[in-house]
């Protein structure tokens, strides 16, 4: 197929995406019919906005655990990879921020920023936007909500559940707004939940020591129901016609993962964080782990963090989405 008509079913895809299901019926009409073919999306750039679940530093760093050249202090970035990573090598595409063979023209960028909310999305789309318009042989992936349930989380019990929880879904519609800007305007959208914190290390710590009267949910209970807050106002905001926005559930992988079912998935340790607390991201390495960590079957690098395994797991699950969805 030509990329001529390449584009146009791609443009005639985006325009179903406006239209009611009569109007449509129409568009599908003249793009061919139901039966035409449209050959798989390779996108031809990679551009990565979230937080520190998806940043690779300029020197090669990650805010989870970092792999040395065996027998020196060598970084090796490919090695314990984050998930875009996997993203990046099934497309055959290169990050500025980990170029080991010296690539002259890396086609994926890092616009994730440590720390950053859902409100910060439109910062960094403006980034991308300064390198180049969005073009539809881009990808761009998206991964937020981390930060935002923190900081809700530290406002409690000043602030009433029901009151964190609705302003949760507020910043997932906010969130979903701006993702929605980003698929019209071109490119393919891959689009990661937030993870459950309530199922991590810091939800069983922070229910240890501030246990609530009884009847009532815990706190890791809680940490859950402001994910889900955040991620039923995403899921219900963006453009949900299975081709421009690819979904992946970080939230639902957490939990399918949990006991009795973590050894079918190669996890045996859900709670340990691996990292020293003297050598935490980005300065978690291989060689400052607690004693008998394997960054193989252990899932979290810190309390928040995913671990290699986790990251492995994730990046899985998101290259199959970014491959199988008819972009």
């Amino acid at each position: 197929m030509s990329s001529g008509v390449a584009g146009v079913l791609r443009g005639c895809s985006r325009l179903l995406a406006w239209l009611g299901a009569a109007a449509a019926a129409l568009v599908v009409a003249a793009c061919g019919g139901a039966s035409g073919a449209i050959e798989p999306f390779k996108p031809e750039r990679l551009m990565v906005m979230g937080d520190e679940l998806s940043v690779i530093l300029p020197d090669g760093r990650k805010y989870g655990i970092n792999a040395y050249v065996a027998g020196s202090s060598t970084l090796d970035c490919a090695t314990h990879a984050v998930w875009v990573q996997n993203v990046a090598t099934v497309f055959g595409l290169t990050f500025a921020q980990c170029n080991p063979n010296a690539v002259a023209s890396p086609d994926a960028q890092i616009y994730a920023q440590v720390g950053a909310k859902a409100s910060a999305v439109g910062a960094q789309i403006d980034r991308a936007l300064a390198g180049g318009a969005f073009a539809e042989k881009q990808m761009v992936t998206m991964y937020f909500g981390l930060n935002d349930v923190l900081e809700l989380y530290a406002q409690y019990p000043a602030r009433t559940q029901d009151a964190l929880k609705a302003e949760a879904r507020d910043r997932g519609v906010a969130l979903g707004q701006q993702v929605n800007r980003v698929a019209r305007a071109g490119p393919a959208v891959l689009l990661v939940t937030a993870p459950d914190l309530g199922l991590a290390p810091f939800g069983a710590a922070e229910t240890a020591a501030k246990p609530e009267p009884a009847g009532a949910i815990t706190r890791a209970m809680f940490l859950s129901q402001l994910t889900d807050a955040f991620n039923a106002g995403l899921r219900v905001t963006i453009i949900n016609d299975g081709r421009l926005i690819g979904l992946v559930s970080s939230d639902q992988m957490v939990r399918d993962i949990q006991p009795p079912f973590n050894s079918f998935y190669g996890f045996t340790d859900l709670a340990t964080p691996m990292c020293l607390p003297t050598a935490q991201p980005p300065d978690c390495g291989t060689d400052t782990l607690v004693t008998g960590a394997d960054t193989t079957t252990w899932g979290y690098a810190t309390d928040k963090l995913f671990g290699p395994a986790l990251q492995s797991r994730l990046g899985q699950i998101a290259a199959s989405r970014a491959v199988r969805n008819p972009f």
